[in-house]
């Protein structure tokens, strides 16, 4: 289990919080920005040193300040609000004295309710859409492989678009939701290929290709996308 710890990083003009990790499984030192607590994260393994650490992150200052400052401003469902679900434009209008709970019609996603529950509900809303997309993806492209898939929930995780796990078990992040669809897409195939292959081998990237051809774009965009995705927050 990973442990942390909050100091403050000053390298020449530039200080800044930092959160060293501790993790046993770690086979190398790296850095990764907690995109939520818009903070660096130095990721050591269990007897890595933390000197030999904080250097590293110095050796590296310039790359974390510029991520620092690229990160696009926190985002939070509202009133009026316009984004993306599945590559479609909406705009959230909240409906007080409506007893439907949130419906989308046309280009527009009523809310029912008061302001305070407009928030938890839009997500609750997108979790539910994504699911059933992500599960009849699923189990589409099960079938083009011959093989079963398991259980399919919707999580809000920090580094994993999908995971699957040994009993074919699949979970999304909600974000991918807000990305187009193709791209949600390509993320199905990538888990439902791991039932074959629990690996990123050569075999394992040849099955996902026989699933969407065009993978390679799809991750770029994602890779791309992440900290826009990430900057969503209820």
């Amino acid at each position: 289990m990973e442990t942390e710890k909050q100091i403050t990083a000053t390298c020449a003009d530039f200080s800044f919080p930092l959160v060293i990790a501790r993790n046993p499984k770690a086979k190398r030192m790296r850095i990764r920005i907690d995109r939520r607590r818009k903070t660096p994260v130095l990721v050591l393994g269990s007897r890595m040193s933390e000197k030999n650490g904080l250097q590293f992150v110095m050796q590296n200052a310039a790359w974390i300040k510029i991520r620092l400052e690229n990160l696009p401003e926190e985002r939070k469902f509202d009133d009026m609000m316009t984004f993306d679900l599945f590559g479609e434009s909406v705009t959230i209008r909240q409906s007080p004295t409506a007893k439907r709970g949130v419906w989308l019609d046309g280009g527009v996603l009523w809310v029912s309710g008061q302001p305070e529950h407009l928030p938890r509900r839009v997500l609750d809303f997108i979790k539910g859409e994504l699911r059933r997309r992500m599960r009849q993806k699923a189990r589409e492209l099960a079938e083009i492989l011959n093989v079963k898939i398991g259980a399919v929930t919707v999580r809000d995780t920090k580094s994993r678009w999908g995971s699957c796990n040994k009993n074919g078990d699949l979970s999304f992040s909600w974000r991918l939701a807000l990305a187009p669809a193709p791209v949600c897409d390509y993320v199905a195939a990538h888990e439902v290929s791991h039932i074959r292959e629990m690996n990123h081998s050569l075999k394992f990237w040849k099955t996902v290709a026989l699933l969407d051809p065009d993978f390679k774009t799809h991750e770029q965009w994602l890779k791309k996308n992440a900290d826009f995705l990430h900057s969503f927050s209820v």
